[in-house]
């Protein structure tokens, strides 16, 4: 849970045009937990909000999936790839819609966007790595969305706290500290708290708000969400490491080992994860094109 006791997110709760997620994604999301739903029920949904029927189009038919033959029409599209999967699609393309503002306090929007979609394509590579030693599966789709929600946090300071936060970044790179502990020492908030904070206010499943609340310290997440926590917490540190994209971290968040062990992976396996995202991410241009 997370506690409002804190002065930033109690000044957040007066805020009157905090950003919404649209209204057709709690339809979407009900119908997509439905067992007794259809593919015609679920594309009908989608169908009645044009821009977010465009959306997914694009990026299902993007260079990102590679398929042969044009996806033509959201019925095709929830066919091929699953209700869970166009779904997680929906969100993602919403999400990159609905928070535009990054790009002040001296973080680079498309830089910043760069960095998040990475995360969720780093953790559907060590995914793949580390399925063997995981005690649930993960559908990609459902990675990428919360790579790409992990760092959602810095997008409300920017947008609410732009002067702490540019505080916050240069106290980071000043002390050589991660961005987070800085934000802890200028606003008694980081970016995880207030992530975590508006992910209940969207009802985001739990296991994307512990990804959200946790990812710097995945041992503190509930153990049911444990493995997507630790997941993306790897994928954070490889792209803060390897500067794919820009996070606005000046300073790679911690590495525990002991996370990277649990998972099966060692430091030699970042090289390959990090080719493998690079080529990857370069398909992804139509995520960015959104932001």
């Amino acid at each position: 849970m997370i506690e409002t006791s804190g002065n930033i997110l109690k000044q957040l709760e007066k805020v009157r045009d905090l950003p919404t997620l649209p209204l057709i994604l709690d339809r979407l999301n009900q119908t997509i937990r439905d067992p007794n739903s259809d593919v015609a029920s679920v594309a009908a949904i989608i169908e009645d909000d044009p821009a977010m029927m465009t959306r997914i189009l694009k990026v299902v038919n993007s260079a990102f999936y590679g398929i042969a033959e044009p996806v033509a029409s959201i019925h095709q599209a929830v066919t091929r790839m699953g209700f869970n999967a166009v779904g997680n699609i929906a969100m993602s393309t919403s999400v990159i819609q609905t928070m535009q503002d990054a790009g002040r306090s001296g973080l680079d929007k498309e830089q910043f966007w760069r960095h998040c979609i990475s995360s969720g394509i780093a953790a559907t590579v060590l995914y793949e790595r580390t399925r063997t030693n995981l005690r649930r599966s993960y559908e990609p789709e459902l990675l990428r969305l919360a790579g790409l929600l992990h760092d959602i946090g810095k997008v409300i300071f920017i947008r609410y706290f732009s002067d702490e936060f540019a505080r916050a970044m240069l106290l980071s790179g000043e002390k050589q500290i991660p961005l987070h502990l800085a934000e802890q020492e200028v606003l008694q908030c980081d970016h995880a708290a207030a992530g975590a904070w508006l992910g209940l206010r969207w009802r985001l499943p739990a296991g994307l708000i512990e990804v959200i609340h946790h990812h710097h310290d995945p041992d503190a997440a509930l153990d049911e969400h444990r493995e997507l926590v630790m997941l993306c917490h790897c994928a954070n540190y490889i792209c803060n490491h390897e500067h794919i994209g820009d996070s606005g971290d000046s300073h790679a968040p911690a590495f525990f080992y002991s996370v990277w062990k649990r998972l099966g992976l060692q430091v030699r396996d970042i090289a390959g994860v990090v080719d493998q995202v690079k080529e990857q991410s370069a398909k992804s241009a139509i995520l960015l094109a959104m932001t």
